[in-house]
């Protein structure tokens, strides 16, 4: 099953978010993200939240169409987009963050830690917006794009082991990239497809266009 979580950061293509939303088996909204349902026409299955963020108006016009809300306490361990993601992981095998970066640097930050949960978990998470695709990997990926579009590569921790790259126009072979390392940043696609594989540790990818 293929999971979308509509987050509260920015979200500045609708289109591109229907288009998402439409190959999904589920729709939770995380708090503020029913302003970006709303706006949309998309009616969730789930919605999350302390609703510190939400405008009421939205909220109860979901209520007013049967959506399930599930409340939690504002003062609490785990983000909202937290709380979704587990939600989520226990029938999903695809989850979608839309909404999940934006101009609050903390929760950019916090919504990419939560795609460690999917590498521990066989569970494939990903962000994406009209610009960016946000994986994280600790054995391989193989992403596709066109020729010149560009992707980075961060270490999420220390240092990974054995990088290798095909397909692009910089390919590498059994490299190792710690963090403050900028070898990965601004790579391209030579080919339509990149394959990216590592021997250790925990990496982003990030397919990204201007």
């Amino acid at each position: 099953m293929k999971t979308v979580i509509i987050c509260n950061g920015d979200l500045t293509d609708y289109e591109y978010g229907i288009q998402i939303i439409k190959k999904a088996d589920y729709v939770i909204c995380a708090d503020g993200g029913t302003r970006h349902a709303y706006k949309m026409s998309i009616i969730p299955d789930l919605i999350i939240g302390d609703f510190d963020s939400s405008n009421n108006d939205y909220t109860e016009y979901y209520k007013r169409k049967g959506v399930k809300i599930e409340r939690h306490p504002i003062e609490k361990d785990k983000t909202d987009s937290h709380i979704c993601v587990l939600r989520a992981m226990n029938f999903s095998k695809e989850i979608v963050l839309l909404g999940a970066t934006g101009s609050r640097v903390d929760h950019t930050l916090a919504n990419i830690s939560l795609l460690k949960l999917g590498v521990d978990n066989n569970i494939n998470i990903y962000i994406a917006d009209k610009q960016n695709e946000i994986y994280l990997i600790n054995n391989e990926i193989s992403i596709k794009g066109h020729l010149g579009d560009y992707f980075s590569l961060f270490p999420l921790s220390e240092r990974v082991e054995g990088i290798s790259i095909s397909g692009a126009k910089y390919d590498l072979e059994n490299e190792t990239i710690e963090i403050g390392d900028t070898l990965g940043i601004s790579n391209e696609f030579k080919d339509d497809k990149v394959e990216i594989k590592i021997k250790k540790g925990y990496l982003l990818v990030i397919k990204s266009q201007d």
